[in-house]
């Protein structure tokens, strides 16, 4: 019974088989006749000639992705998709677009964009936009025939991976705008680069407190992100630099691009709080292992009672997107006091750091920074360091300039001032401090004359409340309110 069972199935026909291409032979299962072998090559050719449409959208920024799709098409065909000719049953409707890309600090890149043809493919490809939960990303698309779906999908996966290792933007400073003056979403964000080169955290001098804050709260975090990681300690944070005009605030967020870039960490800055949510949506792409947002004045946008829009970027910032990021943001604020008390709560800021003026002792440093070699290690200069104490280091930086006008006229004629003394420095210093107070005096309200705003918006309320006015046009484009006689007669709104 064995031997007749073998003996059928020796018999039996084999009519569908895999249909593979491998070495120099035509092999036919064996079983299978030649009329089944012809339908079956038959039926393939048939399948390997239809039309499929392939898509994927890559994690990426629309430019990096293209310029890694780019790089992709070198590496496999030694070609470039400038090249291309239209070919095959599907023709593009124009040749690709070249468009110059930024790719370092003052380095530009050709990239092309749109649908072109591939070499040895029988279809086209199409660089796009795609998006994904609101931020736009890179988008292939192909139409193809079967018989090279194999080769579009190999694409795609070498374009997700040279995405990871040949970034424009990973690791890099870049500034952004992604909505217009109006608030309008731009098709396209042009990313800008930001030249860290320069930087020099040697220039950043506060007081030591502030300086050991800073250090803890923002520059470590970035310096030691793997530690940080390892050590289980949560990576996304906010902190907000507060304090007045010209203390250092954004010396401080450059030093941190500086870092960021030096730890292979990429750094976003966005101009707008009203452009945070769209800012979050791109650090996702590149907060591997962390990405650090800067957004410089949000009192503009957060102060004053709470509204939607202080919601909406309240809830941008300590979101569900931004909750599993690796995001650290950085804030800056001139007006602390300002700013709404639901932005400031623990849990959406981490570290809410004061920078004020310098003091004596950092004083001493800023101007030993500023004047560097010619001013010698030991000379005396704590006069001075007193009178500027509190001065911004803009005021101390010119004082150091007066002081080499002090110097010169210390020296005979002809000379070169090559060393600075404690007397040049401390006769700059006096003169800044009774500049810097005639300004105070100048610009302080006169006694019993209120300030001209308060006194303009007192003026208008009592007027609304006593009777309708006329505004009347001027030729200039101004507005004379008028109706108001004894009150505001001839002022005139700007």
């Amino acid at each position: 019974m064995a031997g007749k069972s073998l003996e059928r199935d020796a018999k039996k026909e084999v009519s569908v088989a895999e249909v593979v291409r491998y070495g120099d032979k035509l092999v036919i299962p064996e079983g299978m006749k030649y009329a089944a072998a012809i339908d079956l090559i038959h039926r393939r050719m048939k399948y390997e000639e239809e039309v499929v449409e392939l898509n994927e959208t890559f994690a990426a920024f629309p430019y990096d992705g293209a310029r890694a799709f780019g790089l992709v098409l070198v590496d496999k065909f030694g070609w470039a998709p400038s090249e291309t000719k239209p070919g095959g049953f599907f023709r593009p409707p124009q040749p690709p677009q070249l468009i110059s890309v930024e790719v370092a600090p003052g380095k530009f890149e050709q990239i092309a964009w749109g649908m072109f043809s591939l070499p040895t493919v029988d279809g086209a490809i199409d660089c796009g936009v795609g998006s994904v939960d609101g931020g736009i990303r890179f988008a292939l698309s192909a139409t193809v025939k079967r018989k090279d779906e194999e080769t579009i999908k190999d694409l795609f996966r070498l374009t997700r991976e040279k995405i990871l290792t040949d970034s424009i933007y990973r690791g890099k400073a870049i500034k952004l705008r992604f909505r217009d003056d109006k608030g309008n979403q731009l098709a396209m964000p042009e990313p800008k680069f930001i030249d860290t080169d320069a930087i020099d955290p040697n220039d950043l001098i506060f007081s030591r407190e502030i300086e050991s804050s800073i250090e803890t709260n923002l520059f470590t975090p970035i310096k030691r992100v793997r530690d940080c990681i390892a050590n289980k300690i949560p990576v996304k944070r906010g902190v907000m630099l507060g304090g007045d005009y010209g203390t250092g605030k954004t010396m401080a967020a450059r030093i941190a691009s500086k870092y960021a870039v030096e730890h292979g960490l990429t750094y976003v800055c966005v101009l707008r709080a009203d452009e945070l949510d769209d800012a979050i949506k791109f650090s996702r792409l590149y907060s591997d292992p962390a990405c650090v947002l800067f957004c410089e004045d949000i009192d503009r946008t957060m102060s004053g009672e709470r509204t939607v829009k202080i919601d909406d970027i309240l809830n941008t910032i300590d979101g569900v997107d931004s909750k599993s990021l690796n995001l650290i943001t950085v804030l800056t604020s001139n007006h602390l006091e300002n700013i709404n008390a639901a932005m400031l709560r623990p849990g959406r800021l981490d570290a809410i750091i004061e920078v004020t003026p310098p003091d004596a002792e950092a004083v001493n440093r800023l101007i030993r920074r500023v004047a560097g070699k010619s001013l010698d290690a030991d000379t005396n200069i704590d006069a001075a360091c007193e009178k500027l104490a509190g001065n911004v280091p803009a005021v101390i930086t010119e004082v150091v300039k007066r002081a080499k006008l002090s110097q010169l006229s210390r020296q005979p004629e002809g000379t070169l001032v090559e060393k600075l003394t404690g007397e040049a420095l401390d006769d700059a210093a006096f003169t800044m401090t009774k500049q810097n107070d005639l300004l105070r005096r100048a610009s302080a309200p006169k006694p019993g004359r209120p300030d001209l705003v308060e006194a303009l918006v007192g003026v208008v309320r009592e007027a609304q409340s006593t009777g309708p006015n006329e505004a009347k046009p001027r030729i200039d484009g101004t507005v004379e309110l008028q109706g108001m006689k004894g009150k505001m007669e001839g002022v005139i709104i700007q």
